[in-house]
């Protein structure tokens, strides 16, 4: 159970990765569909994304989905870090607040199926 949990955790942080990836591969001046066929970013972000994807299924085979899914909010904590580390955007008070209810949910459900 817990080898699965670090694993959903480890999930979140791939699908927020990915999601800064796509951010940097449409961050140019002029946004184009052939530029952005060309740029590296949006297929290491797609890849991402796949990877964290088939985490989500294998997860799905060995946990609650009434577990797994409240798990994935765990994507919301690593996309404020990450935003915050590649993309220099303020973590205010309010996103604190949030990632603090968040991370208070994600506990008492980790509690809750030990």
């Amino acid at each position: 159970m817990i080898v699965n949990i670090l694993i959903t955790i480890v999930m979140g942080w791939i699908a927020s990765s990915a999601s800064i990836c796509l951010k940097l591969a449409t961050s140019g001046e002029k946004l184009s569909i052939a530029g952005l066929l060309r740029n590296k970013w949006l297929y290491f972000g797609g890849m991402l994304y796949v990877i964290a994807a088939l985490l989500n299924i294998y997860l799905l085979k060995k946990l609650p989905y009434s577990v797994v899914v409240p798990l994935g909010a765990l994507t919301y904590v690593w996309t404020m870090f990450l935003s915050r580390k590649v993309l220099g955007e303020p973590v205010t008070r309010s996103k604190v607040l949030g990632i603090s209810i968040i991370l208070i949910g994600v506990i008492m459900l980790v509690i809750s199926n030990i």
